[in-house]
Formats: structure tokens, C-alpha cells, sequence
């Protein structure tokens, strides 16, 4: 069945190793709970490691008649020679290859972090029109442009305008025509390894290969924390109406920031103004009750120290 049916359900993909699990339990319970006319999601997880037990508390906190679950276990030898950081583990890169990754006979796809909570109607972003785009996504709150973004230095040498807008990859619909046809995923991962030096993360490789093949989302689809730091729209980008709307009715909440809502540190809190509707959305899985405690926080320290002595040894 073709994505193109009326009675297909949205084609969700979210990425997690076994600290995401609970995360990505919200972030899809979220997406379910504010879908209208009982829309079903045909949700594929590209496991980075989550273990048993917690693939069934995931399982169990969605609906298994609204919401049917496709586990999907790359294989990491595809990313060998890649860059990777403390935060930037293999698993961020899995979602480059979701074109491969999925059955043939869908042509698009939603993807979404699972830092992310959602609270409009996902059905409203599924039926936009792709067009001619590879991806569609919203600009990056903090890096706007090509020519601001750290880890496209060398756009020139490229030849990449700076003044194109820089998405966040967050959150993106994803045109899997386009991206098998011309291989996407694989230019990105080539795009990462050639410019090591440079790149952060594959974001700025999507956005080096991807520049003037995107279109640009309402802000409202991925709201980063950023727009929470202007005193008036008048000191941010947007207009007054967008703005309002940020604020009033966002679609999709972005915890871009650290710490998350859901792991703080010993020494800070997560700040973000809508943390709490992170837990309002914990309350719905299968890790009800769940917060992050100063004992928590001192058994992961204790955990920390004691894994880096026994690696020592």
C-alpha cells in the first residue's frame, strides 16, 4: 500500500539507544495523544541498543490499535570512520539511511528527535505538500544561516551561499522517493568523512548536501528553546503573529538544550519554561511518575566513577 492512500497511516521514525528509551516513549505517546480521528502511526524505532525490557515498557505505553511498532536494527558497520563524540553516538546517524531502512512503498516520512514532546496534530504535518523538496524542516533558532552555522566553515569552498537558511534537523518530512533515487543518506555520510575537520554532527552535513533542496516549515513544527529568550517579538526574528503562536500554539517542543527535562546534572537544573509537560507526558507511558532525583543523580555519578576506575585497571 502506497503512502499515497487516504486510509495509510503516518509513517513515524524515531532513533534511540537504550538512555532514549524512556524519551522516545514520550515523544510518540505525545504525537498519539494529540492525533485527531484516531489517525493510526506506523511507527519504525531504529535501534541503537535498547534493551528488552525496556522495548516492552515502550510497547506497552502505545495504543497497539492506533499505533503498530517496527523494530529495525542497523548494522553500525555502515558508519565505520565516522565522527563521533560523547553526544554524538552512532545511533544520531541512523536516520540518514531511513530511505533504505524502510519498506520500498512508502515515499515519505516523519522523522522526530526524541528530546522532543508534541502537541499539535501530526496528521496536519503529514498532509503538507512535499513538492519538489527533498525534506521539509524549520530553521535553526540559533544558527540561521549557512554562513553563521560553526560547522560550515568552509562554505565557500563548497560553494554554498551564506546567506541560505540553515534548518535544524529535528524534526523533518522526509521525501524517500528523493533520497533512494539519489542516494542521500550515503552523500551525507561521504560529506561527513571528507569534512571531519569542519562538521559537528550530521546536521551540518544535511545541510551541506540538502542546501536549496528543502522547504522551510512554520516555526511552530519544531520550537527550540531560543525563542523563550526574547523579551518581545520585536527582539526576535519572527513576526508578531508567529511569534504569538510559538508561544500560544507550538506544534512540536524541541529541548535542544542540556540538561534534558529528564536528566539533570548535580550541579544544574533543566530551565526550559515547558519542562514540565515533559512529565505530563511521562505520565502517560509506562514510566508514570518518573523525575530525576538528587539520588538518581549521584548513582549515575557513582556509576561514572566507578566504570572509569574499572576501565583504568
Amino acid at each position: 500500500m502506497s503512502v499515497k492512500s487516504e486510509n495509510q497511516p503516518i509513517v513515524l521514525i524515531c532513533a534511540a539507544d537504550n538512555n532514549y528509551a524512556m524519551p522516545l516513549a514520550v515523544t510518540v505517546c505525545s504525537a498519539v495523544a494529540n492525533l485527531k480521528n484516531n489517525r493510526e502511526i506506523a511507527l519504525f524505532i531504529l535501534d541503537g541498543g535498547i534493551s528488552e525490557f525496556n522495548k516492552r515498557k515502550i510497547t506497552k505505553s502505545l495504543n497497539s490499535s492506533q499505533v503498530s511498532i517496527s523494530w529495525i536494527k542497523p548494522d553500525d558497520i555502515l558508519f565505520e570512520n565516522i565522527v563521533l563524540t560523547r553526544h554524538l553516538t552512532v545511533t544520531c546517524y541512523y536516520r540518514l539511511l531511513v530511505a533504505e531502512f524502510l519498506p520500498k512503498n512508502f515515499d515519505k516520512a516523519i522523522y522526530l528527535d526524541t528530546d522532543m514532546v508534541v502537541t499539535g496534530d501530526l496528521s496536519e504535518l503529514w498532509d503538507i505538500d512535499l513538492k519538489d523538496n527533498y525534506v521539509l524542516a524549520v530553521q535553526d533558532d540559533v544558527e540561521l544561516f549557512i554562513g553563521t552555522s560553526d560547522g560550515l566553515r568552509n562554505y565557500r569552498e563548497i560553494g554554498l551561499s551564506p546567506e541560505d537558511k540553515y534548518f535544524n534537523s529535528g524534526l523533518l518530512v522526509i521525501n524517500l522517493e528523493k533520497w533512494r533515487a539519489e542516494n542521500i543518506g550515503q552523500k551525507v555520510i561521504e560529506y561527513v568523512k571528507q569534512n571531519s575537520k569542519y562538521v559537528r554532527n550530521d546536521q551540518d552535513a544535511l545541510n551541506a548536501v540538502l542546501a536549496g533542496k528543502w522547504g522551510e516549515l512554520h516555526p511552530k513544527w519544531n520550537v527550540m528553546p531560543k525563542v523563550y529568550d526574547y523579551q518581545s517579538w520585536q527582539e526576535s526574528p519572527f513576526t508578531l503573529e508567529v511569534y504569538d503562536e510559538l508561544y500560544q500554539h507550538p506544534a512540536v517542543i524541541h529541548y535542544t538544550n542540556s540538561p534534558k527535562p529528564w536528566y539533570a546534572g548535580l550541579k544544574a537544573e533543566c530551565k526550559h519554561p515547558k519542562k514540565n509537560l515533559f512529565f505530563q507526558y511521562v505520565d502517560l507511558t509506562a514510566w508514570s511518575g518518573y523525575r530525576d532525583t538528587l539520588w538518581r543523580r549521584l548513582w549515575r555519578k557513582f556509576m561514572k566513577v566507578t566504570s572509569l576506575t574499572q576501565a583504568k585497571l
